[in-house]
């Protein structure tokens, strides 16, 4: 049976180049490294090695195995890591799902803070639909949640932060961006970018200008906020999209205006039911939380007990 110090050996040579300064990273004797390599050549049925003047040379055989217990001792140094997290914080690991209109604007500066002052910690990142973010919480494949309420499941827990609002987006050279805000009588026969119609948040925008009487001319959607934004930039079109976090209306191709009527969203976080968070998953919410009040002008937060 292979040992994981015959394994050992074999990396050190393979790392070092020689027997010798094998032994001296591993503080055993060089005969002893040169037998763990013998004994792992005879397990495996295969030379890692020809010697040639006291050199040990891989072959092609220990040259494409290396590369396969390099990769496990990278997982190795994972597994250490996650471990002395777990140690200092109670889990290694954070994961989030969030709505994709929030995933290029909150959601990056929340995880770069947060990684930041938590260098060894796993940080996974799920970008989906309203619908999709419920799943993931409820089957617990993800710790927290971003998602726009209401939420009508019995084994999510919910903790409102902020109430947000639609606004319009549009080409960089659009006449509408000189209106400081736009409303739906304006987008009259403009050509609209929609999302997908399996989209909660189209259905809402569809009522508002179906109530206003105003026809615009509906060719082209998307199914996520980057997909609708990048059309838009390109100057194919205009559209309704929300919650749009301040700092996004900075991008080059677009230009962001308050919207009428107000379409209210009330941006949550999530978190499974009867679970409470890890005390670094806590933290990481604390964070996500205090990244949104900084990104609000005036703040709009809805203070609510802690989510735990």
């Amino acid at each position: 049976m292979i040992s994981l110090r015959q394994v050992e050996a074999f990396r050190a040579v393979m790392i070092t180049g020689t027997a010798t300064r094998a032994a001296g990273v591993l503080s055993v004797s060089q005969p002893a490294v040169s037998r763990m390599i013998a004994e792992l050549e005879a397990e495996i049925g295969f030379k890692l090695f020809e010697r040639a003047n006291r050199q040990l040379i891989p072959t092609a055989e220990g040259e494409a195995f290396y590369e396969e217990v390099d990769r496990a001792f990278i997982g190795l140094d994972q597994i250490f890591r996650t471990a002395e997290a777990i140690r200092e914080y109670g889990t290694g690991h954070v994961s989030l799902v969030t709505i994709p209109s929030l995933a290029n604007s909150l959601v990056p500066e929340v995880v770069r803070r947060f990684s930041g002052t938590n260098p060894d910690v796993l940080v996974s990142l799920e970008v989906q639909p309203s619908q999709r973010v419920f799943e993931r919480i409820v089957s617990r494949q993800c710790d927290i949640g971003l998602c726009t309420l209401p939420v009508d499941n019995t084994a999510i827990e919910s903790r409102p932060l902020a109430r947000l609002e639609a606004v319009c987006v549009l080409p960089r050279d659009h006449s509408l961006t000189a209106k400081t805000t736009v409303a739906a009588r304006d987008l009259e026969g403009e050509v609209f970018v929609s999302f997908k119609t399996d989209s909660i948040f189209r259905h809402m925008v569809d009522e508002v200008f179906e109530t206003a009487g105003v026809r615009r001319v509906l060719k082209l959607q998307a199914r996520t906020m980057a997909g609708i934004l990048g059309l838009v930039g390109q100057g194919l079109g205009v559209s309704v999209v929300g919650p749009l976090l301040p700092e996004a209306g900075a991008h080059r191709d677009f230009t962001v205006r308050p919207f009428e009527p107000a379409i209210p969203i009330d941006l949550a976080l999530l978190r499974p039911a009867h679970k409470p968070l890890s005390r670094i998953a806590q933290r990481f919410a604390e964070l996500l939380e205090a990244c949104l009040e900084e990104s609000l002008d005036p703040p709009r937060r809805r203070p609510q007990r802690s989510i735990r």
